[in-house]
């Protein structure tokens, strides 16, 4: 799914929510040099290796990578990742046991109702924190792949953001259809190599954090889409959030550079901040959604609604 529509809160606090991402861009038009094509297993790049997961799962049955990253050099890159099927069933188990938890309710047509929690409100805060809570056992030697890949190469922070940046463009854009909260987990977005924008945004968000790069998701409520925000020194469009600028990363968009979001995105800038913290669940903060505006704006503040 995605950015989302709120459309009601009732007495009982339950949100109904609806909309999911319908601008998976592909900018490669602009980007990509005329008759260029797609790296595959045989092209000359760096191989970063397979990640597993648990340690024991066979490499054989990887899903394959193969990505291109032009900003940098080599160019072209290729990782393989295995999870092992007892541990997808798991991922996906503890998902619905989610939904469960939260009483999700599939209303039809893209939209859904639940109950928050409380600390928890419709920017969904509480759900993304614990998708990643889960994934993360899962993500962790993927990211170590890449952290090995930072410290070889000796790639600074933008480089090192824009690496991981190109590898989760590169997953190819899917609506995660008759899934609680219209989210895929992480661990099954690299796994089933596909998701929307907000599934892959999360993603992102946790193997950033593997490297210590502060990041927060961004949605907006009138583009039904999201991002995310990286706190790094980048050209292009920012949002200030607690003093910090965040540079826009799209997701969906193949090629597209830190910093980058289309100029239609900015119209109306709803864009909202939710801070995503991967830490365990007794530990997980109270949800702080705040909305900001694209360079010097507003100052963030509490928001109902996205």
């Amino acid at each position: 799914m995605s950015g989302r529509t709120l459309l009601a809160l009732t007495a009982t606090s339950c949100v109904f929510v609806a909309g999911c991402c319908c601008c998976a861009f592909d900018i490669n038009d602009l980007l990509t040099p005329s008759g260029e094509e797609e790296p595959s297993a045989t092209t000359p790049g760096v191989d970063l290796g397979v990640a597993v997961y648990p340690e024991a799962t066979p490499a054989s049955g990887a899903t394959k990578y193969a990505w291109r990253d032009r900003r940098l050099e080599p160019p072209v890159y290729r990782a393989g990742y295995a999870l092992a099927a007892d541990e997808q069933r798991d991922v996906d188990a503890a998902h619905h046991e989610l939904a469960q938890r939260l009483k999700y309710q599939d209303a039809g047509d893209g939209a859904f109702k639940w109950v928050p929690p409380p600390g928890c409100d419709a920017s969904m805060q509480c759900i993304f924190e614990s998708l990643a809570e889960r994934s993360k056992p899962d993500v962790d030697p993927l990211a170590a792949r890449f952290k090995a890949r930072i410290q070889e190469a000796k790639l600074g922070t933008l480089d090192a953001v824009e690496l991981m940046t190109s590898f989760v463009q590169a997953i190819p854009y899917e609506i995660p259809k008759d899934r609680p909260f219209g989210l895929l987990p992480p661990a099954l977005v690299v796994s089933g190599k596909k998701g929307d924008c907000d599934s892959k945004a999360l993603l992102l968000h946790m193997l950033l954090d593997s490297i210590g790069v502060d990041s927060v998701l961004l949605n907006s409520n009138a583009h039904r889409h999201a991002m995310l925000g990286v706190a790094v020194p980048a050209q292009g469009e920012k949002i200030r959030y607690q003093g910090r600028e965040y540079a826009f990363v799209e997701t969906t968009a193949k090629s597209a550079p830190v910093g980058w979001i289309s100029k239609e995105m900015l119209k109306p800038n709803d864009w909202v901040v939710v801070p995503v913290r991967i830490r365990s669940p007794e530990k997980a903060p109270k949800n702080d959604a705040t909305t900001g505006k694209a360079a010097d704006g507003p100052k963030p503040k509490s928001t109902k609604k996205r």
